[in-house]
């Protein structure tokens, strides 16, 4: 992973919620930066916090992060770390899945998104086509599941990965901005 990522990137492809994000950068176990950025450590600490399905302490949080962060910095693939003498956790399967979706999706939008000025204004879009990336994420975002098979038959060259990474990708890069002239905003 060359660049760090925002803070809506690490929420759309870790998987957790911004709430939480932004709770560990507002109380300072990640990212001291401004704007906050996330490499590695700190996206694999998301999903580990995300895993454990419990509650640390401000505190415990930060020692975790600090742990994890150290065995980093001396193993580009750390497989554990010992929190206390009762408590190890593994990292080397949160860390091959957090790195696998990375680079899942850099190579995707270098495949197949396209954003060109004369197409769609800018927009990103599917390569070979018209129809904006964010469109179908919008939908799936608003409607969930229920839309998928609409979907499937309305834009059959879709891939599955497409369809999956549309809904990241419009999570990852909101529009922003005010809306045009004349449209009304949605929430």
């Amino acid at each position: 992973m060359a660049q760090a990522l925002t803070v809506n990137e690490a929420v759309a492809l870790v998987g957790v919620e911004e709430r939480t994000v932004r709770k560990e950068v507002e109380y300072g176990v990640l990212a001291s930066e401004t704007p906050p950025r996330f490499k590695l450590p700190a996206l694999v600490y998301l999903r580990v916090l995300r895993e454990l399905g419990l509650e640390p302490t401000v505190a415990e949080r930060k020692k975790i992060y600090a742990l994890i962060d150290k065995a980093f910095a001396r193993s580009k693939k750390p497989t554990k770390v010992e929190v206390s003498p009762v408590l190890e956790l593994k990292l080397d399967a949160v860390t091959e899945e957090v790195q696998s979706m990375l680079e899942r999706f850099e190579n995707w939008k270098q495949r197949r998104v396209v954003i060109d000025p004369d197409i769609m204004g800018g927009e990103p879009v599917f390569a070979r086509s018209r129809l904006t990336v964010r469109h179908i994420g919008s939908m799936l975002l608003r409607h969930g599941e229920a839309v998928m098979q609409e979907i499937r038959e309305d834009y059959p060259y879709l891939k599955s990965e497409d369809i999956e990474f549309a809904k990241l990708y419009t999570m990852a890069y909101p529009k922003v901005g005010r809306p045009r002239a004349g449209k009304v905003a949605t929430r």
